[in-house]
């Protein structure tokens, strides 16, 4: 498996980041999209499905 390569690309400034933030929601808006505001707390998990634990890394040795 390759490692990832890192860009060449010049690093961009805050303020040109968010320059062109505010070209693309400009033009998000434009287009006739709207952006929903979602409530402070508020999940999309369903309450009664239990949670599904995520494990980054190696796993466990498999017994043979």
């Amino acid at each position: 498996m390759s490692r990832p390569t890192k860009s060449n690309a010049e690093p961009i400034s805050t303020h040109e980041r968010r320059k062109s933030l505010e070209a693309d929601l400009q033009a998000y808006l434009e287009s006739g999209k709207t952006i929903e505001q979602v409530p402070t707390g508020f999940t999309n998990q369903d309450p009664l499905g239990g949670r599904r634990h995520i494990i980054l890394g190696p796993g466990k040795p498999r017994a043979s």
